[in-house]
């Protein structure tokens, strides 16, 4: 099965936006350690995992449509 453009570009915006997720949540612990609070990068981080598994996703639905766009 070939897939389309619209398809390509949908499983794309899919990476970019679990990609930013994933950038603020990191940027938002580091910015949380540098100011000293170690409790909030903390909380910040406990799903982290989740998040890391949501891009994961995202990746993995855009490798196997790119393989199959000629």
């Amino acid at each position: 099965m070939t897939a389309s453009p619209a398809e390509t570009e949908t499983f794309r915006r899919a990476v970019d936006f679990a990609l930013d997720i994933l950038i603020v949540a990191l940027k938002e612990a580091q910015d949380y350690l540098g100011g000293g609070n170690d409790l909030a990068a903390i909380g910040t981080l406990m799903d982290i995992d989740e998040r890391f598994g949501d891009f994961k996703a995202a990746m993995r639905l855009f490798f196997h449509n790119r393989r199959n766009t000629p």
